[in-house]
C-alpha cells in the first residue's frame, strides 16, 4: 500500500510539473516607450514599427527587435504626430518603395477645436499624397484585386462637424498587413466635449458584443453591452477628463479595429 501511494503521488508530482511547464511558455520579448505594431513587407520581411510622437519619427526593427530603420516625418510647428499607418512596400508605389501613411492634429486653442492633416509618403520624404482634414484613413481590397484607399476628413471649425469621405484607387496591393481590414469605428464628433456617438456593424454571424472603454494607459473605464447586430452607441463625457480615451468592440472570436477618442 505504502509503494502504491509513493507511486501514485509520484506520477501525480509529474503531472503537475508537466503542465507547470506548459503554462509557463509566455515569456516577455521586448519593451517599448512607444505604441507599436507588426507589418509583413513583401521585400524586407517581417517588421516591428513604432510612433515617437515626441522626435516625430517612424522607428522600424527588424523581427529580432534589432534597429532596421528610421523615418522623419515631417510635422509642422505645433502640430502632433497622431498616427502611423500602412507601413509597406509596393502598396502606395510600385518601385519598391517603402512607405507610410501618418496623421498630425493641431489645437486651435482660440476656436478650441482640433485640425487633422493626413499624408502618404516615401521613407526620402516625398510626399505622394497630402488629405487637409483627414483623420482615419483605411485600406481596402477589393474581390476584384484593386487596393482602395478610404479617407474621412472633418471640419471640426464649425458646429456640428462636417465630414468628407474620399475614396482613392492604390497603384499596389496590401500584403499581409496585421491591420485586419474590419470596418474602422468612428466616434462622432471626435474631438467631443458632452457626448459621443459611435456607429457600429458586427459581423453575420455575431449577435451580441461589448464596446469597451479604455483610458491612454489601457486601463479599462467602461464596457457597454451591444444586443443588436447594427446600430449606434450614444455615450455620455460629461464625468470624463480631458484627454486621450481607446475603444473596440469585442466579442467571442472577434475583436475590432481599435479607435481613438478625444474629450476636450
Amino acid at each position: 500500500m505504502r509503494l502504491a501511494f509513493t507511486l501514485s503521488f509520484f506520477l501525480f508530482t509529474l503531472f503537475l510539473a508537466a503542465s507547470y511547464q506548459g503554462y509557463s511558455q509566455i515569456t516577455l520579448e521586448a519593451t517599448y516607450s512607444q505604441s507599436g505594431t507588426y507589418t509583413q513587407l513583401p521585400l524586407s520581411g517581417t517588421k516591428f514599427y513604432l510612433m515617437d510622437v515626441v522626435n516625430s519619427k517612424c522607428l522600424i526593427n527588424n523581427a529580432n527587435h534589432t534597429n532596421w530603420k528610421t523615418i522623419n516625418l515631417a510635422v509642422p510647428a505645433n502640430n502632433y504626430l497622431y498616427d502611423i499607418k500602412y507601413l509597406s512596400e509596393n502598396l502606395f508605389t510600385t518601385d519598391n518603395s517603402l512607405c507610410l501613411a501618418y496623421v498630425y492634429y493641431n489645437y486651435n486653442s482660440t476656436g478650441q477645436y482640433y485640425s487633422y492633416t493626413a499624408k502618404v509618403v516615401k521613407e526620402n520624404g516625398s510626399v505622394l499624397l497630402t488629405i487637409p482634414g483627414c483623420q482615419y484613413l483605411y485600406v481596402y481590397t477589393m474581390n476584384d484585386g484593386s487596393t482602395k484607399l478610404i479617407t474621412y476628413s472633418y471640419d471640426n471649425s464649425v458646429y456640428p462637424s462636417t465630414i468628407q469621405t474620399a475614396v482613392y484607387n492604390l497603384p499596389g496591393a496590401l500584403v499581409a498587413a496585421p491591420e485586419k481590414q474590419t470596418e474602422p469605428l468612428f466616434a462622432i464628433p471626435n474631438p467631443a466635449q458632452q457626448a459621443v456617438r459611435i456607429p457600429y456593424q458586427l459581423p453575420a454571424e455575431i449577435h451580441n458584443a461589448n464596446l469597451e472603454l479604455l483610458d491612454v494607459n489601457g486601463k479599462k473605464l467602461r464596457s457597454f453591452f451591444l444586443n443588436d447586430q447594427q446600430g449606434s452607441l450614444s455615450i455620455g463625457l460629461e464625468t470624463f477628463p480631458r484627454g486621450t480615451y481607446f475603444y473596440f468592440i469585442e466579442a467571442e472570436n472577434y475583436r475590432s479595429a481599435t479607435g481613438k477618442l478625444i474629450v476636450n
